[in-house]
């Protein structure tokens, strides 16, 4: 009696596979006669699939900074002129990789030995989407903009995020207060590495809320003393091209104070970026009518340290350098800003900006 009562489970269980079996079986002979069932079988989202496969090349060349101008075509045959400085392969890589990410049938993929042309036809559900010729163009070329990244502050500390900035490559420009305990050591490291190095100036700000030391300038200071003060900052930080201000909204709308300080800064043949502290700043203007060559801070990137607020910032830091052909922006050396930079940098240089040292963008 035993016996029989533990056979039962397993006697069940047998048939039940069986059933499943033939089940399965008998639902891949009707797929297989009725080919519209297979379709229906699709997921709910199929049709946004397909269109974020469709939108795929253009999002790819938009990224890579290839205008509309240059897209050609429409219905099925599209074709995008790839302007010299992008090689074909890097557009025509990512679109592919994008394609077979989302599921995408690549029906043909092919870049000929010179690397000039690419093309890649693409369907979805066995219905084609798409196809696309990649052609170098030598005529033209993706420079949106120069844009040029100060990073004030260095001199207080030597942290892991301090390093990063200074190996950051030669795309910013590193702005050192003078005696400072590491000001030296940042100055040096700089230089080192490629990058453009300014000296700091302390100015007086409108709340008049400041650390006193020697070398910030002070509204109603003697000339004498305005020029030891500049001097001592410009022996205290080695490899400077040029200066910008520190604080400074009180004293760069004093003609007074400026006007001594651009006879010091063109003494020490030194460029001049005023960083706009006051929207009412004398630096630019006196500047240009002592013979300094000078530059304005366009939008300060960090003044709020959310990463996004600091993304969008920079967003429109190229606005302006595809407006008027370049830009300059000051942050500071903060994690987030850091992050950002990191992120953003690369991006921007794929849609054809240019990263240089501020010493290229004065006057």
């Amino acid at each position: 009696m035993r016996a029989t009562e533990d056979m039962l489970p397993r006697g069940k269980v047998r048939l039940f596979w069986v059933l499943f079996g033939c089940t399965l079986v008998l639902a891949t002979l009707r797929l297989l006669q009725e080919p519209e069932l297979l379709k229906k079988t699709l997921p709910a989202n199929a049709e946004e699939m397909k269109d974020n496969l469709a939108f795929v090349p253009f999002r790819i060349l938009f990224a890579h900074g290839i205008r509309v101008e240059w897209i050609e075509g429409k219905g099925y045959f599209k074709k995008a002129r790839i302007p010299r400085d992008l090689p074909v392969d890097v557009p025509y890589a990512a679109i592919v990789a994008r394609i077979r990410n989302l599921g995408g049938t690549l029906l043909r993929a092919e870049s000929n030995p010179k690397g000039d042309r690419s093309i890649i036809e693409v369907a979805f559900n066995q219905e084609p989407l798409f196809h696309f010729t990649l052609i170098r163009d030598a005529d033209i070329s993706r420079v949106s903009g120069r844009i040029a990244i100060v990073i004030d502050d260095f001199g207080y500390k030597m942290d892991s995020t301090v390093r990063e900035f200074l190996s950051f490559g030669q795309e910013i420009t590193v702005s050192v207060l003078p005696g400072l305990k590491y000001s030296g050591k940042i100055a040096e490291l700089a230089n080192q590495n490629g990058l453009d190095v300014m000296i700091h100036l302390p100015m007086e700000p409108q709340s008049r809320k400041f650390k006193p030391d020697d070398f910030i300038l002070l509204t109603g200071m003697e000339p004498k003393e305005i020029r030891n003060r500049v001097r001592k900052a410009i022996r205290a930080v080695q490899h400077a091209k040029g200066m910008n201000n520190h604080m400074g909204s009180l004293a760069s709308t004093d003609a007074a104070v400026v006007a001594v300080l651009m006879e010091e800064v063109k003494r020490a043949h030194l460029f001049f970026l005023d960083s706009m502290t006051a929207p009412n700043s004398v630096a630019h203007t006196l500047a240009r009518k002592k013979g300094v060559p000078c530059a304005l801070n366009n939008v300060f990137l960090d003044s709020h340290e959310e990463t996004l607020l600091i993304e969008q910032q920079i967003k429109e830091l190229a606005q302006m350098a595809f407006k008027n052909g370049f830009a300059i922006g000051i942050g500071h050396p903060k994690k987030n800003t850091l992050k950002v930079l990191q992120e953003q940098v690369p991006l921007l240089r794929n849609r054809g900006f240019e990263f240089v040292g501020v010493s290229e963008l004065v006057n």
